[in-house]
């Protein structure tokens, strides 16, 4: 992609596994972390929990600023919650 065209991004979404299967992660993880290594980042799915930032940044190391948390602007099913699910 990056050869094609130059200056693109190429984001991973947590829910496909190494499996080949629909799951989503809510985390970088060993299921989705080899997609993240050949790729730009990661998109976590927005229902995670509050230890799956810290953990997908050690999973990440020297690129933890490359996972991406999703978050849902009404706060269903997230941490913090939102009071609307």
């Amino acid at each position: 992609m990056h050869s094609s065209m130059p200056g693109s991004l190429v984001i991973w979404y947590d829910s496909v596994t190494i499996d080949g299967e629909l799951n989503w992660q809510d985390q970088l993880n060993e299921y989705n972390k080899p997609f993240f290594d050949i790729c730009d980042g990661i998109f976590v799915n927005y229902t995670w929990k509050e230890d799956n930032p810290r953990l997908s940044a050690a999973v990440a190391g020297d690129r933890k600023f490359d996972v991406y948390m999703g978050i849902d602007v009404f706060g269903r099913n997230t941490y913090g919650g939102g009071q609307w699910n």
